[in-house]
C-alpha cells in the first residue's frame, strides 16, 4: 500500500496523463521491477556463507578475519557459528566455506556436532548447488590430526557439493597456511566473479595445423587453430574461450538407432515436431560421453536395475552403453531421459592471439588428449572434436573474461613461465606488447621434451628475441640430454638475475600443468628467494600476490 500523501500524487498523475503516457509508465514500472528481481536473484546466486566450528576460539578468530577480507572485496557474505546454523539451508547454499577445528580423538567441536551428524546421517541429502572448501585446524602431536575437517570435506564431496579449493590442514602455527587458503579462496571468488560474455559466438576455422613434429613424436598432437569471427569480439590477452564440442557422428547414430528400435513412438513424436530434432539434440546439445555421477544417480531412478553405482568408479560410461545395459522402465519416456541429461559444457582454452595484432581472429593451442581404456585408445571429447575441424567448418564458443591473469602497465617487467601448451597466453602477451610498443622487459621460460619435435612457435620466439621484444629467453628440453632439465632448473641457473627482476618489481606469470610443473616451479621460486634474497620466501610471495605480481593460470 502507498502512504496517503504518495497515493494522492499517484492518482493525480494518472488523472492528468494521456493513455499513451499511462502505458509508458506501466512499462517503465514493469521494467524496474524486473531489474530489481534479476539483481536480487544474481545476489542470491553469488552469496557466500562462512561457517565455523570452534573449541578454543582459533577457528572463530580465523573465520572473522576471513569474513572481513571477503567483505572488503565487496562480496555478499554472511558469517555463522555452526551451533546457530539452520541445517535446512544447506541445500540452498551456493558458496560455502567451513573453518573447522578438531577436538579430542578426531571429533568435531561441540558447537559443530549437530552439523557434523546431520551431513553424515542424512541419507537423502544432496547438495547439487554447493561449491565449497574446508580449512581444518588441528595439532600434529595428536594421531587424528585435522580429522574433523577432513571428514567434513569428504562428506560434502560425497553428497554432491563441488570442492573448489582443496582441503587445507593447519597445525598449531596456523597463520601462514590459513592466510594462503584465504588468498586462494579470494582469488577464486574474483575469477568466478569475472564477466562472462554469456552468448554463443559462431566462428569459422581458417587454419588448423599441427605444431609439433608428428612423425618423430607419435604420442603428441599439438594443434594451432585460428578462428575467424565476422563481428569484432572483445577480449584481452589472458582471456579464454569456452568451446562447445559436438558429439561424434557415430555415437549419435548408435543412440538414434537404439531409440528407433526400443522407443519407436517417442522417436516419431520428436520427428513429427521437427525433422532431425532428436539427432541435433544429441549431436549438439546433450552430453552423451563420460557421464557424471550426478547424472547416473538420477538415471538409476528411471532404470530397471539399481546397481549402476557398483560399476561407476572403474567405468567411463557412455549413454549408449548405459541404455543397453541398464534399460529404462517402460513407464518413463524419452522426454524423462532428456530432462536429466546434462548439457554439453564448454571446454576452456587460453587465447593465444592478440586483439590488437589479429583483427577478427582468435587463436588457440590444442593438445589432442588421449588415454587407454580397456586396451583401446580413447580421445578427449573437445580436443578430438577440434583436431578434426577443417578449414571452413563452424564452431560455437563463449568468451571468458579473466580480470586477474592480465598484463601490467606497459613499463613493467614480466617473467613468463609456460612450458608446453602453457605458452598459449604468453604468445598473446608478447604480440600485444610488440604492437603496443611496451617499454617493460620480457623474459620467457619455455620447455618441453625435445627441441626438434616440441619447440612450439620456434620462428616467432626467435623473431621476438631478434627484434628485442624478448629481452631474455630460457629454454629447457628435458629429454635432449641424459639428465632431464626442466624450466625450474633454468630458474635456478639464472637465479641471481631472476631474483633481481622480481626484487625490482617484475611480474611472474605461470601457465600450464598444475601437477607437477607449477608446484615444482613455485618451490624453486621460494628456494631462489631464500638462497639469493636471504629473506622469508612465504612473506615475499604473499606480498607479490597482494600486489598482483604473482599470477597463475594452471590446470
Amino acid at each position: 500500500m502507498l502512504f496517503e500523501s504518495n497515493k494522492k500524487i499517484f492518482l493525480k498523475l494518472i488523472e492528468e496523463s494521456s493513455p499513451e503516457e499511462i502505458i509508458w509508465m506501466s512499462g517503465y514500472i514493469s521494467g524496474l521491477l524486473f531489474y530489481h528481481r534479476k539483481k536480487k536473484d544474481l545476489t542470491k546466486k553469488n552469496e557466500i556463507t562462512i561457517v565455523y566450528g570452534t573449541e578454543t576460539g582459533n577457528a572463530k578468530n580465523l573465520a572473522f578475519d576471513f569474513y572481513q577480507k571477503v567483505k572488503k572485496e565487496n562480496f555478499q557474505v554472511k558469517l555463522i557459528n555452526l551451533d546457530q546454523y539452520c541445517l535446512k539451508n544447506l541445500e540452498k547454499e551456493n558458496y560455502f566455506f567451513v573453518i573447522m577445528s578438531t577436538h579430542g580423538e578426531g571429533d568435531p567441536p561441540s558447537s559443530a556436532k549437530d552439523f557434523f551428524d546431520f551431513i553424515h546421517r542424512n541419507k537423502n541429502l544432496f547438495l547439487k548447488k554447493m561449491k565449497y572448501s574446508v580449512l581444518a585446524l588441528g595439532d600434529k602431536s595428536y594421531s587424528h590430526f585435522c580429522k574433523a575437517g577432513e571428514d567434513v570435506d569428504k562428506r560434502l564431496h560425497n553428497i554432491g557439493a563441488v570442492r573448489i579449493i582443496p582441503l587445507y590442514k593447519c597445525d598449531v602455527d596456523y597463520e601462514i597456511k590459513a592466510n594462503k587458503w584465504f588468498l586462494e579462496v579470494i582469488n577464486f571468488l574474483k575469477k568466478k566473479n569475472t564477466k562472462i560474455i554469456n552468448y554463443k559466438i559462431c566462428g569459422k576455422v581458417v587454419n588448423n595445423i599441427i605444431l609439433n613434429n608428428k612423425k618423430k613424436d607419435l604420442d603428441k598432437e599439438i594443434r594451432h587453430i585460428e578462428i575467424f569471427v565476422q563481428k569484432k569480439v572483445e577480449y584481452l590477452p589472458g582471456d579464454s574461450i569456452g568451446v562447445f564440442p559436438e558429439n561424434p557422428y557415430n555415437e549419435v547414430n548408435d543412440i538414434i538407432k537404439y531409440i528407433k528400435e526400443n522407443r519407436k513412438k517417442d522417436f516419431e513424436k520428436y520427428e513429427c515436431q521437427e525433422k532431425n530434432k532428436i539427432f541435433n539434440l544429441f549431436k549438439k546439445n546433450l552430453n552423451i560421453l563420460h557421464l557424471s555421477e550426478n547424472f547416473l544417480r538420477k538415471y538409476s531412478l528411471l532404470s530397471e536395475k539399481n546397481n549402476i553405482f557398483s560399476n561407476y568408479k572403474n567405468h567411463k560410461w557412455k549413454l549408449i552403453n548405459l541404455l543397453m545395459e541398464y534399460p529404462m522402465k517402460n513407464k518413463y519416456s524419452l522426454k524423462d531421459l532428456i530432462k536429466i541429461i546434462e548439457p554439453i559444457k564448454p571446454r576452456l582454452y587460453s587465447i593465444s592471439s592478440s586483439p590488437t595484432a589479429h583483427d577478427n581472429e582468435i587463436h588457440i593451442i590444442v593438445s589432442r588428449h588421449h588415454f587407454q581404456l580397456n586396451g583401446k585408445t580413447v580421445y578427449g571429447h573437445c580436443s578430438n572434436f577440434l583436431s578434426k575441424l577443417k578449414i571452413g567448418d563452424k564452431l560455437s564458443f563463449l568468451i571468458y573474461k579473466n580480470h586477474i591473469f592480465k598484463l601490467p602497465k606497459s613499463d613493467k617487467d614480466i617473467i613468463l613461465i609456460g612450458p608446453g601448451t602453457g605458452i598459449s597466453p604468453f604468445r598473446s602477451f608478447l604480440y600485444e606488447r610488440e604492437v603496443t610498443k611496451a617499454k617493460g622487459k620480457n623474459w620467457l621460460f619455455f620447455g618441453d621434451q625435445h627441441f626438434d619435435t616440441n619447440f612450439l612457435y620456434q620462428t616467432e620466439i626467435k623473431n621476438w628475441k631478434k627484434k628485442g621484444i624478448l629481452h631474455k629467453v630460457s629454454f629447457s628440453f628435458s629429454r635432449d640430454q641424459e639428465k632431464k632439465i626442466y624450466v625450474q632448473d633454468k630458474i635456478w641457473e639464472n637465479r641471481i638475475e631472476f631474483f633481481s627482476w622480481i626484487k625490482n618489481g617484475a611480474y611472474i606469470y605461470v601457465c600450464g600443468n598444475k601437477i607437477p610443473m607449477s608446484i615444482d616451479v613455485e618451490k624453486m621460486i621460494f628456494h631462489v628467494i631464500e638462497q639469493i634474497g636471504k629473506c622469508d620466501s612465504q612473506v615475499f610471495i604473499e606480498k607479490m600476490i597482494k600486489e598482483g605480481r604473482y599470477l597463475k593460470d594452471v590446470y
